[in-house]
């Protein structure tokens, strides 16, 4: 792919190689993730079997997608929906941001919080009968 060209994909966008340096990456890159040498850098350790799978498919012509938590040019974390296609040794990857469709408001954080409340007040008087018929069995 020619790099003029793909220095204008609106999208994060990296070439690497088998190991995971990165050959070249879109102009958007930047914005979202530092500079970086190597895609490795970037992904969260829980992350990292994940990407191995999907370097590992270089002899591999169809897409592979897999979710990955990268960090992000902020130094935070962020889901990443990751596709990598392979031609000739030099890997296309592509990541765009997921989105969490859940939208917390203050309102259902405190209904949460009311809930759990409730569930260990449950939960502490189940203990405390326990801890009484334990004592009970002592005696």
């Amino acid at each position: 792919m020619d790099t003029s060209t793909t220095k204008w994909i609106p999208v994060p966008y990296f070439q690497i190689n088998q190991e995971g340096a990165i050959l070249y990456s879109s102009n958007i890159t930047h914005s979202y993730f530092h500079p970086i040498s190597n895609i490795w850098t970037i992904i969260h350790k829980e992350d990292r079997n994940k990407a191995i799978v999907m370097l590992s498919l270089s002899t591999n012509f169809d897409p592979v997608t897999k979710n990955l938590i990268l960090q992000t040019r902020n130094g935070f974390f962020g889901n990443f929906k990751c596709t990598i296609q392979w031609k000739e040794g030099i890997g296309h990857l592509v990541c765009t941001e997921v989105k969490s469709s859940k939208v917390l408001t203050p309102l259902s954080v405190q209904s949460s919080l009311v809930t759990t409340k409730k569930r260990l007040e449950e939960s502490e008087k189940t203990i405390n009968k326990v801890v009484k018929i334990l004592r009970m069995r002592k005696h």
